[in-house]
């Protein structure tokens, strides 16, 4: 039985695009094990079990970008996450990255034991891990047509999404009328008040938390609704009529289709799945990286589905200035029809490569 290592961790923009994969393979290549790595602290945690595979841990050892302290032990945890890299992925078939801290010492044991491996760089400017892998000769598969990463093929497949995203990315107008009107009763809102939503990334955001606790009285007394994403490590507020908050959004569908406007990250799965879907977006990128999220945003933005606002600027004040123009933009964008026309076979895509590749290993060892 071929098993295949898939190494992504740490946020939901890393581990959904992966088990969005598993799923493919699973369900087209059933004889194939699956294998999670991530780490002790990330969401896989919780989102890899939930699906039904397993996970193994290693030590995180994210690269340095500062002197500090934890910097001079980096060369110890590195060595000590290679080490227990090499013992779980030994004798696999192949190895599929999908960004984060695991997959540096991933591509490097692969590479080391000759086992083929595949990355998938999600965002439309490389990171680190990735750039490295593509240096050891992995092959890359893209999400966008722009890419820092140097790679032999140039072979764009979009990001891996679930599958009741793209369901929804199907629907006609007023299919999506009727799922919006069910979608906001379910959550007990108003199925015809103007919806607002906000979420800071899988693990939330204090700095999104604030604005909306600032500026909450200010937009119920609008008639408008919000539902609110806070992260499973922060308090959760109280839910009062018009405001829905929740730790972490497990029907992501559901949210997107009972909003108007989503006021968000930019990381590369909420940019592909807004602009795929035709939702006006206000993009806060995090300063994080090579920037890549201003990057992921601007894909969106330049063809009109949202505006970037600057970390550093967005706050209350931002919300209570720009929420009216914000609604006018969403409901003229909407009734555009317009969308940006994002693959949405990337799964497909890579599962298909992934057996290819495991066929021609097992046809060159006979």
């Amino acid at each position: 039985m071929p098993k295949i290592i898939l190494a992504g961790a740490g946020t939901a923009g890393h581990v959904e695009p992966a088990l969005a994969v598993a799923r493919w393979i699973r369900e087209h290549a059933p004889e194939t094990e699956l294998l999670f790595l991530g780490t002790a602290t990330g969401v896989e945690n919780r989102l890899v079990p939930a699906a039904g595979f397993p996970l193994v841990t290693i030590t995180k050892a994210a690269f340095p970008r500062t002197l500090s302290a934890s910097a001079l032990t980096w060369p110890v945890r590195f060595g000590s996450s290679l080490l227990q890299v090499r013992s779980i992925i030994r004798g696999s078939a192949l190895v599929i990255g999908f960004g984060g801290y695991v997959c540096a010492p991933a591509y490097s044991v692969a590479k080391t034991l000759g086992i083929p491996f595949l990355i998938h760089e999600a965002n439309a400017k490389a990171g680190m891990a990735n750039r490295l892998g593509a240096a050891l000769g992995g092959e890359v598969l893209r999400a966008f047509g722009t890419s820092s990463v140097q790679e032999k093929s140039n072979n764009v497949v979009g990001i891996p999404l679930r599958s009741e995203i793209v369901t929804l990315a199907g629907l006609t107008a007023d299919q999506r009328r009727a799922f919006r009107e069910a979608a906001r009763s379910e959550l007990g809102l108003d199925p015809a008040a103007p919806t607002l939503l906000v979420f800071g990334g899988s693990l939330g955001s204090l700095r999104f938390n604030q604005a909306i606790a600032n500026s909450l009285e200010f937009i119920l007394a609008q008639g408008i609704q919000v539902i609110h994403a806070v992260g499973g490590n922060n308090e959760l507020p109280s839910a009062r009529p018009g405001y829905h908050p929740v730790p972490y959004i497990d029907q992501m569908a559901k949210a997107y289709g009972a909003a108007d406007v989503v006021i968000a990250r930019s990381g590369a799965v909420t940019t592909t799945e807004t602009g795929l879907l035709g939702i006006y977006s206000i993009y806060i990128p995090l300063d994080i990286g090579n920037g890549e999220q201003r990057f992921n945003a601007e894909i969106v933005t330049t063809q009109g589905g949202g505006e970037i606002v600057p970390n550093v600027e967005f706050s209350a004040e931002t919300i209570k200035a720009s929420l009216a123009r914000w609604l006018t933009s969403a409901d003229e964008y909407r009734s555009s029809g317009k969308r940006i026309e994002f693959p949405v076979d990337a799964a497909a895509q890579i599962g298909q490569r992934a057996i290819e590749l495991i066929t021609a290993k097992k046809k060159g060892s006979s």
